[in-house]
């Protein structure tokens, strides 16, 4: 995939891409790269930006992770499922499948790195909510007696 492309899908600003194309930063670079790289005086990027960089190779990482192999282009709803998963109450496997298929943006039942790059947020997000334990409304107010069946928020569904 093309590092230009991949700025772009993030919304990287125009000096971001730039920078990258000038000094010859390429995908092999991307995968690479460490936050203290970019602080080369070379492309002096403001944090925001130096962490959208970073989610590239983050993503991708992950995205290796879930397919088992580089070769591999697209993750099914069932690979990012069970990924995530495995011996988790059906609840979550709900939720997993709620935020793939909004990642989905063609509906094809496949998530391409360019989709999953773009829902990367989201889908760390409700990866991360599903490990989130649920708490009582009790355990927020220690003077209170805890109440039976009242859980947090879900964020997902924020």
């Amino acid at each position: 995939m093309e590092v230009q492309r991949l700025l772009y899908l993030l919304e990287a600003p125009e000096y971001v891409m730039r920078a990258f194309r000038e000094h010859g930063i390429n995908g092999q670079d991307l995968l690479v790269l460490r936050e203290d790289d970019l602080e080369d005086p070379r492309f002096k990027f403001p944090r925001h930006v130096v962490r959208k960089v970073m989610r590239i190779s983050q993503a991708w990482k992950v995205f290796q992770s879930i397919t088992g192999s580089v070769t591999k282009g697209a993750i099914t709803m069932e690979q990012y499922v069970a990924h995530y998963s495995y011996g988790r109450s059906p609840d979550v496997v709900t939720q997993l499948q709620a935020a793939y298929r909004v990642v989905d943006a063609n509906s094809n039942g496949s998530l391409t790195f360019e989709e999953f790059l773009v829902g990367f947020s989201l889908l760390d997000a409700a990866v991360a909510d599903t490990r989130r334990p649920a708490f009582t409304a009790g355990a927020m107010h220690p003077g209170m007696p805890p109440s039976t069946g009242q859980t947090g928020v879900n964020w997902f569904q924020l």
